[in-house]
């Protein structure tokens, strides 16, 4: 990759991340709302929902700002300035090969696989998670819903990764685009034609593949960890072609939460307190 386009990149990150992060989010919620694979609720209950998804991307948003030592990008400067973690030690080039980023991102993205794996294994950690599998109606808005200690964690561990193997600020910038644009995709709410759909799942995750993870029946909530690429779920055995219930319309949200925690801004927040029935 070459020197101009890292120093561009370097210089203008912030604004190529919003950029891209506003024209996906926008292009597929219009979409979704224009040829929706499922009927949305009512038009309250609908921008209630988007009204607290899109409240807690803002919160989200203050908190990394007010915490920037969380950035996985700040880390990746901070790192590469004091030559610090494995890569760092063992190349001095002024650039990185395309085929390092490369392997960086995919890299990446198999950590964010396993991370999702552990959310989902540890109780308390569970807990937390559970904000964002409750959401019973999924759309691009679903992606931003996530609690501010979840996200705390997992900046915490992307940035560790970043420090302890001196990933390149490239990578990380194209990686945080990616997985950002697939949130938005595979949260979506939309159909892909049955013969695209075929083709496209065997290597990026699907709405209708990460549809089926969001069902209120654990088995299926157990499976299709994949944010991107689809494959690790297949080498790992989590992968589940079509969901358990028998009804195709099947309910997403979570099992034996109770209804209002799953609505306003300040019970979601609290929501990892409730017991799960």
């Amino acid at each position: 990759m070459s020197l101009e386009f890292a120093e561009l990149l370097t210089d203008n990150e912030g604004a190529i991340r919003i950029t891209i992060f506003a024209a996906f989010l926008s292009a597929f919620f219009i979409i979704e709302n224009s040829l929706p694979a499922r009927t949305k609720s009512d038009n309250l209950k609908f921008w209630t929902r988007v009204a607290n998804n899109l409240s807690f991307s803002a919160i989200n948003t203050a908190m990394l700002r007010l915490l920037p030592f969380l950035l996985a990008t700040n880390a990746a400067l901070f790192a590469e300035q004091h030559q610090i973690g494995l890569l760092n030690q063992i190349q001095s080039k002024e650039t990185d090969p395309l085929w390092l980023i490369l392997l960086c991102v995919i890299g990446l993205d198999l950590a964010i696989y396993w991370q999702h794996r552990l959310f989902h294994k540890i109780p308390w950690l569970w807990r937390l998670h559970r904000v964002h599998h409750s959401d019973t109606h999924l759309d691009t808005t679903s992606a931003l819903r996530f609690h501010p200690v979840e996200i705390f964690l997992s900046m915490l561990i992307k940035t560790s990764l970043t420090l302890l193997l001196g990933l390149p600020f490239i990578a990380i910038v194209i990686f945080e685009i990616t997985l950002n644009a697939s949130a938005i995709f595979n949260h979506a709410n939309i159909k892909l034609p049955r013969h695209l759909e075929n083709i496209v799942r065997k290597v990026i995750v699907t709405p209708a593949m990460h549809r089926i993870h969001h069902s209120t029946i654990m088995s299926d909530s157990n499976s299709n960890f994949g944010f991107c690429l689809s494959f690790w779920d297949r080498i790992f055995h989590s992968y589940t072609e079509k969901s358990r219930s028998s009804n195709p319309i099947f309910e997403l949200g979570v099992e034996g939460l109770p209804k209002e925690q799953t609505t306003g801004v300040k019970r979601i927040l609290l929501q990892p307190l409730q017991e799960q029935r």
